[in-house]
C-alpha cells in the first residue's frame, strides 16, 4: 500500500483500476472502514465495484498499516473527515462516491454535510448519526491498556457483529485476530466521540443521494435509529437487512456491494 501523510502520521492507501477500457472517465469509490478492521475488510467488495469505478481505500488512523494513534490524540469528525479527504486528493480524486461501514459510515455523512462540493454520492452501513442513546459503548472507556482486556472487548464486539454461520469460520478468524489488536486509546477516543455526537442539524439540508444500508440486529444502530435517518436525509433510500448484525458491510458484502452498484448505476443514468 503506499502512504499519505496526515496530522500526526500517516495512512495507508491503495487503489484499484480495474474499469474496462471503454469507460473513459470511471467514478472513483472511496471506502471507509470502522473501529477494529482495517481496508482489507472490503475484499469481496472489489470485484463488484472495480467493473465499473475506480476503487480507493484506505486504513484509518490507528488500525491497520496506518500510523499508531499518539496518546495525547484528539479525536473528533473534522480530523476523520480531513484524513478521508487527504486520501481523495493524493490519489488525485476531486469527487467521489464515499461508502462508509459503522464510524466510517457516520464520517461519510459529516464530510457531506461539509464538503458537500467533493462528494457524488454517500453510502453508509451501519453507521449512526447520533449516539446519545447508545448505552453499549458507556463501558468503552475504561478498557484497561492490556491484551486481556482487548481480547475481551473483541469477543463481546464478534458477537455483537455476526449471527453464528454469517460468515466462514476463516473469515470469522481472519476477523477476530485483527480486532484482538486494536489499540485501546482508539476505542475509548471513539466511544467518548459517538456518545457526544448528533448529526441531526448538519443533515436537514443535505442534498446529496443517499444509500443508508442497515442491519436488523444491530446493538449500536438500531432500526428506528436509521429510519429516523432516513426521514431526516431528502434525497435518501433505506435498505434494512433481516436477520444481520452490526457486522452487516462484512457478511453480506456481496448484496451489499451489489445494492451500491444498482445505486450508483441509477445516479449515471439520471445525470447523462
Amino acid at each position: 500500500m503506499r502512504e499519505v501523510a496526515v496530522a500526526d502520521g500517516t495512512l495507508a492507501w491503495d487503489v484499484l483500476e480495474l474499469a474496462p477500457p471503454w469507460l473513459a472517465t470511471p467514478s472513483t469509490v472511496i471506502l471507509h472502514h470502522g473501529l477494529g478492521t482495517s481496508a482489507d475488510m472490503w475484499s469481496e467488495w472489489l470485484p463488484r465495484l472495480a467493473m465499473h469505478h475506480r476503487v480507493v481505500r484506505f486504513d484509518m488512523r490507528g488500525c491497520g498499516r496506518s500510523s499508531a494513534l499518539k496518546r495525547a490524540a484528539k479525536l473528533d469528525l473534522e480530523l476523520f473527515r480531513d484524513d478521508v479527504l487527504a486520501v481523495a486528493d493524493t490519489s488525485g480524486t476531486q469527487r467521489f462516491h464515499l461508502i462508509g461501514e459503522s464510524l466510517g459510515g457516520t464520517v461519510a455523512l459529516f464530510t457531506g454535510a461539509t464538503c458537500r462540493e467533493r462528494l457524488l454520492s454517500i453510502t453508509t452501513i451501519s453507521s449512526p448519526h447520533r449516539g446519545t442513546r447508545m448505552r453499549i459503548l458507556e463501558g468503552w472507556q475504561q478498557l484497561a491498556d492490556s491484551p486481556e482486556s482487548m481480547r475481551a472487548w473483541s469477543e463481546r464486539m464478534m458477537a455483537y457483529r455476526f449471527f453464528d454461520g454469517a460468515v466462514s469460520p476463516e473469515a470469522l478468524n481472519w476477523f477476530q485476530t485483527l480486532q484482538d489488536r486494536t489499540d485501546p486509546a482508539l476505542v475509548r477516543g471513539i466511544a467518548k466521540l459517538v456518545r457526544n455526537m448528533d448529526l441531526t442539524p448538519l443533515l436537514r439540508d443535505l442534498d446529496l443521494p443517499v444509500l443508508l444500508i442497515a442491519p436488523d440486529s444491530s446493538p449500536f444502530v438500531e432500526s428506528e435509529l436509521v429510519s429516523e435517518l432516513h426521514g431526516i436525509l431528502p434525497r435518501s433510500s433505506l435498505q434494512i437487512f433481516a436477520g444481520t448484525r452490526h457486522g452487516l458491510a462484512f457478511s453480506h458484502a456481496a448484496a451489499c456491494a451489489d445494492l451500491f452498484a444498482t445505486f450508483s448505476a441509477t445516479l449515471r443514468l439520471n445525470s447523462a
